[in-house]
């Protein structure tokens, strides 16, 4: 059986002071206790407190917002997009693979920096180790969102589709050196 606990707040402008919290006055006497106050809404489970008026103005903001910096009107190429849903194409599914034990880590390495490189090993190796794998050798890809960050930088989200379940997998990928770079790949 579901309990309710019911609190009851003072209304704004309405603070206990020293005298209202049942201290003594200065004179020693003791203050009469106030008869206990009855809540405003009920206590019956399940019954949501009314709806207050907000205390405080709304924050009106402006119809057209300030113009962005000048650094930030850059837009990206759609070759360069193009090139980075495919490489985000071809690496959630190699990365899904290295998990089903399909495909070996080392061809990973080229798109991988050091970091991720190394969370997909250990991942890979926790993985290994359980007893009830079952591999997922049909990894398909269902959906690409290619996001650009600013200048050789993008995000991008995947949806893939294995054997048994559908998984999201987020990338961020960043140009060094002219070469493209999975530098976070959270897999879920």
């Amino acid at each position: 059986m579901p309990v309710t606990t019911v609190i009851i707040l003072p209304t704004p402008g309405e603070l206990p002071t020293r005298e209202a919290a049942g201290l003594a006055r200065a004179s020693g006497e003791p203050l009469p206790v106030p008869p206990p106050r009855t809540p405003v809404f009920g206590t019956v489970p399940g019954q949501a407190p009314p709806v207050v008026p907000q205390q405080r103005t709304a924050e009106v903001r402006p119809l057209h917002p300030d113009p962005p910096p000048a650094g930030a009107n850059w837009s990206s190429s759609p070759d360069d997009d193009a090139r980075i849903e495919a490489i985000a194409r071809s690496v959630t599914v190699g990365a899904l693979e290295v998990l089903a034990g399909v495909r070996p880590l080392q061809q990973m390495v080229r798109w991988l920096d050091l970091k991720e490189f190394e969370r997909l090993q250990l991942r890979a190796n926790l993985v290994r180790g359980r007893s009830d794998l079952r591999l997922h050798r049909n990894v398909r890809v269902l959906n690409v969102r290619v996001c650009p960050v600013s200048e050789g930088v993008y995000e991008a989200s995947v949806a893939a589709a294995e054997t048994a379940r559908v998984r999201a997998v987020a990338l961020r990928l960043e140009l060094r050196r002219g070469l493209w770079k999975v530098t976070v790949l959270e897999i879920g």
